[in-house]
């Protein structure tokens, strides 16, 4: 008599179907992640207003979040997990809502069916509103500071009610291209030193860095936590930082009160990213702007 094969044995012959990930939103962190993860094999789409951008490695599509017809067909890729890292065209209230709160809301109907992707939703630690240095980590309340961290969190709330969503709160991301706090200080214009500003930061490739590992953690099978704080291990003060990179410059600076944002004064912790197992490439601002300033182009 001839012995039927298991179920689980015949499963265990079929070639494996690649991970489907969706950027919408793909620009430089999109891109980044999307490359990285084609490379391993993923099946990777990339969505934005202008997919002349997106890296060749990404199946390219044309669309934008606040226009809903643009997202028709979204649904029918299947995807397994939806990564979304939205820019509003500006840091206003009206710009915010459009692109978080009215885009979360268009992006669900867009996926709308059966399927229920793991979505990353790339937000801000703006959604904090303590001002006075505290230290902060997930569990801390968050109410949002001012109309635009109002609607980032607004988003996040809409996204993880409706889809399973993992939210990765990051705090200034900067890196090659990201040039805003060393164009202050090429012009020889630091912030006050009292009453203390803490900042944060992240770099740019652990940013990218860390999506793809929670990505491949999830696609592996394992529980993600529903947020995390995107940032390195090192909060200081903005005085301290930009006065180092002065003297990395070799520059003469003055300070400038108009630098000074109180709102933004608190202290991050990435104990939960280090948790999850990854490694930062850039642990503190010395590491990650001492970087910069090694690249030939660098704007000394």
């Amino acid at each position: 008599m001839s012995q039927s094969v298991p179920p689980s044995a015949t499963l265990s012959t079929r070639p494996a179907r690649p991970p489907r990930l969706l950027i919408i939103g793909c620009g430089d962190i999109g891109n980044g992640v999307g490359q990285t993860l084609a490379a391993r094999g993923w099946q990777v789409w990339g969505l934005r207003r202008d997919p002349a951008r997106i890296d060749p490695a990404i199946q390219a599509l044309a669309g934008d979040v606040t226009a809903p017809a643009t997202l028709a067909g979204l649904a029918a890729l299947a995807p397994d997990h939806v990564l979304v890292t939205l820019t509003p065209g500006a840091r206003s209230a009206e710009a915010y809502r459009a692109v978080y709160e009215q885009g979360a809301a268009n992006l669900l109907a867009a996926l709308a069916g059966d399927a229920r992707p793991h979505t990353l939703w790339v937000s801000s630690t703006s959604v904090y509103h303590q001002h006075n240095g505290e230290w902060l980590d997930e569990s801390s309340a968050a109410e949002g500071a001012g109309a635009t961290g109002k609607s980032l969190l607004a988003a996040e709330q809409l996204m993880q009610q409706a889809l399973p969503t993992t939210v990765l709160r990051c705090a200034g991301i900067y890196g090659p291209g990201r040039n805003r706090l060393l164009s202050q200080v090429r012009e020889g214009r630091v912030s006050p030193e009292y009453p203390v500003q803490y900042s944060n930061r992240i770099h740019r490739d652990d940013v990218v860095g860390f999506i793809v590992h929670l990505l491949q953690q999830r696609a592996a099978g394992r529980r993600l936590q529903d947020c995390y704080i995107g940032v390195d291990d090192l909060p200081a003060p903005l005085a301290e930082v930009q006065r180092w990179l002065a003297a990395q410059l070799g520059i003469d600076t003055v300070v400038d009160q108009s630098l000074r944002h109180q709102r933004a004064s608190k202290r991050l912790s990435n104990q939960r990213l280090k948790d999850s197992g990854y490694q930062l490439q850039y642990p503190d601002y010395r590491a990650g702007y001492g970087a910069m300033l090694r690249e030939p182009d660098a704007p000394c």
